[in-house]
């Protein structure tokens, strides 16, 4: 392990996750000064804007039943794997994440 790297990367995270069972993770994290969401469902892991997230989940039961016991600090593994989400890959049509322009009711009005 490289401690270094470690802090490095945790530096650059600052959030909190939440355990919602065996099989889900939901970590809310600030990066580079912009709100994210990293979806952790049975081992395999989405990021998105937290505008994004919170859009397309806002009536999810799991939010409501969590408790301030599911809800910690981000612990090191989890800001790795955040961080290997953020990760540009090489496989066609997946790339790195990126916000989405919001809109406004005025927008939506129109």
């Amino acid at each position: 392990m490289n401690s270094k790297r470690e802090s490095e990367a945790a530096s650059n995270l600052h959030g909190s996750l939440m355990r919602l069972g065996n099989q889900r993770e939901i970590a809310i994290y600030l990066r580079d000064g912009m709100a994210w969401v990293a979806d952790f469902r049975g081992g395999r892991g989405e990021v998105s804007s937290a505008g994004a997230w919170f859009a397309t989940n806002q009536d999810h039961w799991a939010l409501r039943r969590a408790t301030l016991d599911a809800v910690t600090p981000l612990p090191a593994d989890i800001v790795r794997r955040i961080e290997n989400l953020h990760r540009p890959t090489a496989k066609p049509g997946v790339g790195r994440a990126s916000p989405q322009p919001l809109m406004t009711l005025a927008d939506s009005a129109t």
